[in-house]
């Protein structure tokens, strides 16, 4: 707390009426206000606003370099008993690979199955823990689908996933200091072959291979029907001389990002 020199000597001629007028005793209130003065604390200052911290930038990967006539082949909503399993049959038998954006919850129910994709040189995603439209949820219910997803990876796998797939592709650039405090890219797609409408198997091929570019991030998801013309996709890819990689091969070209 701190006094002026008048409030000093109007508080002591209060206590001591009389006395301070005299010239003797008004130059020992002055001594004994400058002695009070210099023991009186400072006064209170408002405390320091630290800086906040500086998060990484995350971008929003839709589309790779074009250097090595490189696609990656990405399958959302996984694992699925009785599919991931054709799906992977057909990479082995053509010792290729591919990224799988799994959902929480499908890997806590199959996680033998999510075993193998890492076993067999896969790469494996989060794809939240259920599959909920986060342009619909608070940030701290993301950050809970998030975190949630990584338990179960590290817990039932052993595994960090270095990328991350939003739900329908729904997630805002003013979200992904989410994902970046969880050191986790935001990864979309530049070719949605829209497989959840079943097209039949060369249909589905042709219109890969006729959308595709180098550096193309392709949209599948884990569905029987996917798994049905998965080989005819595969080969009609390598035939039209693309080199697939997963997801963090191709990131080692340059990216372009989304512009949403």
């Amino acid at each position: 707390m701190s006094i002026t020199r008048g409030d000093f000597l109007r508080s002591l001629g209060k206590s001591l009426p009389g006395l301070v007028a005299s010239t003797g005793v008004a130059t020992a209130a002055e001594a004994l206000f400058r002695r009070v003065a210099q023991a009186a604390p400072a006064p209170a200052t408002e405390p320091a606003t630290a800086a906040p911290p500086t998060l990484p930038s995350v971008p929003f990967f839709e589309h790779g370099g074009p250097e090595g006539n490189q696609v990656a082949l990405t399958f959302d909503d996984g694992p699925a008993p009785g599919v991931t399993e054709r799906i992977l049959d057909e990479l082995k038998r053509r010792d290729l690979h591919a990224t799988f954006f799994m959902i929480g919850r499908q890997v806590a129910a199959a996680p033998e199955l999510a075993q193998r994709v890492l076993a067999e040189g896969h790469e494996i995603g989060n794809h939240t823990y259920t599959h909920r439209k986060l342009t619909e949820l608070a940030d701290e219910e993301i950050a809970g689908e998030l975190d949630r997803t990584n338990r179960v990876f590290a817990e039932m796998l052993g595994y960090k996933a270095a990328w991350f797939r939003p739900p329908f592709g729904a997630f805002r650039r003013n979200q992904a200091a989410l994902t970046a405090l969880r050191h986790l890219g935001v990864a979309l797609w530049s070719v949605d072959v829209q497989d959840w409408q079943q097209p039949p198997p060369v249909g589905m091929a042709e219109t890969i291979v006729a959308k595709s570019q180098p550096g193309a991030i392709i949209l599948c998801h884990e569905l029987s029907s996917t798994a049905d013309c998965i080989g005819e996709v595969l080969d009609r890819l390598l035939a039209a001389q693309f080199r697939l990689a997963t997801l963090s091969s191709l990131s080692q070209t340059s990216f372009s990002s989304a512009s949403a």
